[in-house]
């Protein structure tokens, strides 16, 4: 994968990159895209009412959020 950006060009392996439709890789983002994976997965259960994800990128640093299913 080539990515490009002003005069920069930086190669990455294929098998260690991926895409994603999110508009920037922070913590808050990325703990929000991946909770509604989770919930997309989830739907179809009657008894989980809320979903919540925690994501650290370091000491004292991260996001977490909550996703109401009901």
């Amino acid at each position: 994968m080539v990515v490009l950006q002003s005069d920069k060009r930086c190669v990455f392996p294929v098998e260690d990159a991926i895409l994603l439709p999110i508009p920037s890789v922070s913590a808050e983002e990325l703990c929000q895209y991946i909770n509604s994976m989770i919930a997309a997965q989830l739907e179809d259960r009657d008894n989980i009412k809320s979903i919540m994800v925690q994501l650290d990128e370091g000491i004292g640093q991260g996001a977490g959020c909550t996703l109401d299913l009901k």
